[in-house]
């Protein structure tokens, strides 16, 4: 199945949406939901979007540790 996530504005109680060429579905079911941009972001994407990132000698050395724990089994 294919799915598309669209947001687009509703202009005098109308919204338009371009398919891609390749979308060759006869039937489509529409799920109409208001959004404000503001929240349109949940709760842990913004976690996640604010979250600190690991930087790559970070993971190497969680990579050791676990190789390490890993050769006790």
């Amino acid at each position: 199945m294919q799915a598309i996530k669209h947001y687009t504005e509703v202009i005098d109680g109308c919204i338009s949406v371009q398919l891609p060429k390749d979308f060759t579905a006869k039937r489509v079911k529409l799920l109409i939901v208001p959004t404000d941009e503001e929240n349109s972001l949940t709760d842990f994407q913004h976690f996640l979007l604010e979250s600190p990132e690991m930087t790559e000698q970070e993971y190497q050395s969680i990579a050791e540790k676990r190789q390490h724990f890993a050769s006790w089994k």
